[in-house]
């Protein structure tokens, strides 16, 4: 892999971000690597043929973001609209409507929270831009070792608890199962699909329901102390990815052993490293 403006036809816009700094480690062609500051730069565009964005405003999510005026991928959009040139975004599983089997592309979709409609917004515009030079990617959750204050996911929650207090806390049944994705397996993946995006809708997660509480238990056993405490019964937002179709076209995404394996060594690295961050967000 080799990073720099014009060293690739692959564009990479976010390169700072959790889940960049991993896919340009697994990425085995050139790219182009930029910050989410350089979309406007002159002649970025140049000689490029695909993009993918892992920049997301700070706001996202919150009532005081209009996506319309502050979207990074909405901007990048607008650039290469006139472009020959095919675009894959990074979306939610939240954009779906709740339910309690596997959520298929064609699943209908009714975001329950502000992060779910404002990504399914910026799906709709981009679609209007872009047509079929467009692949949407509707992620589950994507976790490694994720800790510090910008930080706000289930894994990076339960980490700095686990360090500051020793204790895993939960407000809702350690029964209720998600759709987990190690960040390694996800990078691996979007380097399979960003080769030659297909266009359309992909859902990217394991397509494994996993207890929330099993996921406490294996990064308890690889931290080696620790309590997992339940505070409340509720089956709070249990969901999981209906995978086949990524599966038929670049194989199973991840195992259940990787996904054990990954959660230990996040313990494992939590006990070595109780006081330090990782990962930067841009």
């Amino acid at each position: 892999m080799a990073s720099g403006h014009g060293a690739g036809r692959l564009l990479v816009v976010g390169h700072h971000s959790f889940i960049a700094r991993h896919f340009l480690a697994a990425c085995e062609e050139p790219v182009t690597a930029v910050g989410h500051d350089a979309i406007d730069r002159q002649g970025l565009f140049d000689g490029i043929d695909r993009v993918i964005s892992f920049a997301r405003h700070p706001l996202l999510g919150s009532a005081d973001y209009r996506p319309a005026k502050m979207d990074p991928d909405l901007r990048v959009a607008e650039r290469i609209a006139g472009r020959d040139i095919d675009y894959v975004m990074l979306s939610s599983r939240k954009v779906y409507a709740p339910s309690t089997g596997p959520l298929a592309e064609t699943a209908p979709t009714e975001p329950q929270d502000l992060y779910g409609r404002h990504k399914l917004a910026v799906e709709q515009a981009l679609r209007e831009l872009l047509g079929p030079r467009l692949t949407v990617l509707r992620l589950a959750n994507v976790f490694g070792y994720e800790r510090g204050p910008a930080r706000r996911t289930f894994f990076a929650l339960m980490l700095d608890r686990l360090a500051s207090d020793g204790q895993i806390r939960f407000d809702m049944s350690p029964f209720t199962r998600r759709d987990f994705l190690p960040v390694a397996a996800c990078a691996r993946t979007l380097a399979r699909i960003v080769a030659a995006p297909p266009g359309g809708v992909l859902n990217v997660g394991s397509g494994i329901a996993l207890p929330t509480g099993r996921v406490a238990l294996w990064v308890l056993e690889g931290y080696g102390r620790g309590e997992l405490v339940i505070e409340g019964p509720r089956d709070h937002d249990p969901f999981v990815l209906d995978v086949g179709e990524l599966t038929r076209r670049y194989g199973p995404p991840c195992t259940y052993d990787e996904l054990h394996t990954s959660c230990i060594e996040i313990g494992r690295r939590l006990a070595r490293e109780p006081g330090q961050c990782s990962e930067t967000f841009a």
